[in-house]
């Protein structure tokens, strides 16, 4: 049997690298620690005026990965304009940049702006790094599933998957005194809910779905608890806020996975910016999630008429085009039943014949292989299609391909 170790892929255009945006005017420990950095790399950029920021965002070929945005309580006039800008930007149709805001001490948390997410200046860089990573992949999963809504309409499941979704909800886990301050605070409808053990968190959040957890222990504890959530998949992107009374701590906490930490004794405003943010970001990860594992599983679909229109099909790949090629980025089309012809070597006859089989299980390794934000669809006229966001996911899905082939013996009739 042949071996074509080279995928049959489209790249439809070539990657490039977006930069990191620092608003510059509040000066607070974590742009300390990265203004120096600006000089050594043409990828972190200060921002110190609008002029500058609107040239960043409109006038580069590429956008940028995310903004990074210092505040603090008393902030300098000239980040007026510069906040301006961005909100503007944000309320805009085009393509998400994620926004970053980092708080120092007490400072209200600007909701206005619509963060994609907030952390306190306490954050380390070996932390924040990977936050900004995190967070234009998050971005990228509510772009695309915001594409499929748009051009595939609700599906029937959506009510299925919406409905635990109405009633926002925080938990807090822990007997500490944030329980009562938070239901004390909270001026939104939002469902506080208190988990005095680590037995009652973890049945809490097994039994319904929480948009937030807020960790009411000491700091050591909440390392533990904070861990234990984080090594569990249905957790690992679940906003985790928690609290500490000195910066070592916070370190900590922050590298145990949480993803705000508050220092010091915060005001109730900035307390309740916090959480807020957190409540937010949580329920439209959880929305996006529910689009993407529905729709995944829709395009997917293997009845023997069943195929999504190539003409929608060409309607996806034009808007993802244009979305990922403003961020930089490379998206992958590989048609699976062309790379198993390759693969196999197969006869024409024999292709013809075995094609039914072949396009339900080279479409159950795709699902299987694939994140939600990849495309993989039964297409009128192509059968089974995969469109990658990486070409690590590509080479990983014709590497399963040519897995099945060899374990099947495909290629020796």
């Amino acid at each position: 049997m042949a071996d074509h170790s080279q995928p049959l892929e489209t790249e439809t255009h070539d990657s490039s690298w977006g930069k990191i945006l620092l608003i510059a005017p509040v000066q607070n420990h974590v742009f300390d620690m990265l203004e120096p950095l600006t000089v050594l790399s043409d990828r972190l950029v200060a921002v110190r005026t609008s002029a500058q920021l609107v040239d960043e965002l409109q006038g580069a070929n590429v956008l940028p990965i995310c903004i990074l945005l210092p505040w603090q309580e008393d902030n300098p006039s000239e980040l007026d304009e510069l906040t301006q800008t961005i909100r503007q930007f944000r309320k805009g149709p085009g393509v998400e940049v994620p926004l970053l805001i980092i708080t120092s001490d007490s400072a209200p948390v600007p909701l206005d702006l619509k963060p994609s997410a907030t952390v306190s200046d306490a954050i380390p860089p070996d932390v924040l790094l990977p936050r900004i990573a995190g967070l234009r992949r998050l971005a990228n999963r509510a772009e695309e599933a915001r594409l499929r809504r748009g051009l595939f309409g609700p599906l029937p499941e959506y009510k299925i998957e919406f409905g635990p979704l109405k009633s926002a909800g925080l938990l807090v886990a822990g007997f500490g005194k944030h329980f009562g301050r938070t239901q004390a605070l909270l001026d939104m409808p939002v469902e506080i809910v208190s988990g005095f053990s680590s037995d009652m968190t973890e049945d809490y959040l097994t039994a319904r779905r929480f948009e937030a957890v807020l960790i009411d222990m000491p700091a050591w504890q909440a390392c533990e608890e904070i861990e234990r959530l984080r090594a569990d998949p249905r957790y690992f992107n679940l906003p985790i806020l928690a609290h500490s009374v000195d910066e070592e701590s916070a370190h900590l906490l922050y590298s145990a996975g949480a993803t705000d930490v508050l220092l010091g004794e915060v005001s109730d405003k900035a307390l309740t910016g916090h959480i807020i943010s957190a409540l937010r970001a949580g329920r439209r990860q959880r929305l996006t999630d529910a689009i993407l594992t529905v729709s995944s599983q829709w395009l997917a679909r293997q009845d023997n008429d069943d195929f999504l229109s190539e003409q929608k099909y060409l309607n996806y790949l034009k808007l993802l085009e244009e979305s990922t090629k403003r961020r930089g980025e490379s998206i992958y089309e590989l048609n699976l039943l062309e790379l198993i012809e390759r693969f196999t070597g197969s006869n024409p006859q024999a292709f013809a014949q075995h094609q039914m089989y072949w396009s339900g299980t080279v479409l159950s390794i795709a699902m299987a292989v694939c994140r939600d934000e990849d495309f993989v669809a039964n297409i009128e006229g192509r059968g089974p299609v995969a469109v990658l966001r990486s070409k690590k996911g590509m080479e990983q899905l014709s590497n399963r391909v040519l897995v099945m082939v060899r374990t099947t013996g495909l290629g020796n009739g």
